[in-house]
């Protein structure tokens, strides 16, 4: 049994890691359609997205600039997976002129769309590990995607989420900390997590991480996982700024949450 799941799509599951080496190299269209095709396979509610393919150096090291990620300028494609309300409000407005995108606000449909990305997303991780690429998810597409749209000259309504980086891989590395399933499957209801029980999730996590020295190696944070934690969920003047700042962007580019 144990071998059959090894060779089987539940084994590349679970062998996947996110790669933040990889060895420089170009990648096909013919490749980079096949991955993309298999995020189109996803279940879908409205399509509601675009990938842009960054080929050009010079995009490529301006979102180097922006995003500060040394794995970008070493991947094979560097891929920017935005929601896509345009195309989408044109796609209404052809069925007809009274649609949700009308509304003061659209909820459901914005988290829906949200959520069919994500499914799209990880089709494209699966489908490069299948193919022997290794894959990178770095979260500057959202934080920084008032300056990626300005960059990209992105119209109202096609707003960056995710830069998905693909590329040959350069290090293997071990299996990282996640909640154990008695946290994650709930049985007939909802059973809360108890402080004991994150505390312990923590310092399982440090014993880890620290064995790698993976905080040191990938954020050049000398202390312990808990000390990164706090810096990192910190709630100071700066990012309570940077977060209404980044709400006025979307209400402006039309997620009306």
């Amino acid at each position: 049994m144990k071998r059959r799941v090894e060779q089987s799509v539940l084994g590349l599951l679970a062998s996947r890691r996110s790669i933040r080496r990889f060895r420089k190299s170009s990648m096909s269209e013919e490749v980079l359609g096949m991955i993309v095709e298999s995020g189109q396979s996803a279940p879908s509610y409205f399509q509601a997205y675009s990938i842009i393919w960054l080929r050009s150096d010079r995009l490529v090291e301006a979102v180097y600039d922006v995003c500060g990620s040394e794995s970008i300028k070493q991947a094979s494609a560097v891929l920017l997976i935005c929601l896509d309300f345009n195309r989408l409000s044109v796609f209404a407005e052809t069925v007809s002129p009274e649609h949700f995108l009308k509304l003061d606000t659209y909820p459901a449909e914005t988290l829906l769309s949200v959520f069919e990305l994500g499914l799209v997303v990880e089709n494209m991780v699966i489908a490069s590990e299948a193919l022997g690429y290794g894959t990178l998810l770095l979260d500057c597409g959202i934080y920084e995607c008032e300056r990626l749209s300005a960059l990209l000259k992105l119209p109202t309504g096609v707003i960056p989420m995710i830069l998905l980086l693909i590329g040959e891989k350069d290090e293997t590395p071990p299996p990282r900390p996640r909640w154990p399933l008695q946290n994650i499957i709930h049985i007939d209801g909802y059973k809360p997590v108890t402080v004991e029980e994150a505390r312990k999730y923590i310092e399982n996590a440090d014993q880890i991480l620290s064995t790698e020295n993976y905080l040191k190696k990938y954020a050049n944070f000398s202390g312990t996982y808990p000390e990164y934690l706090a810096e990192q969920l910190r709630a100071d003047k700066e990012i309570k700024q940077s977060y209404a700042a980044l709400s006025a962007f979307l209400r402006k580019q039309g997620i009306k949450v």
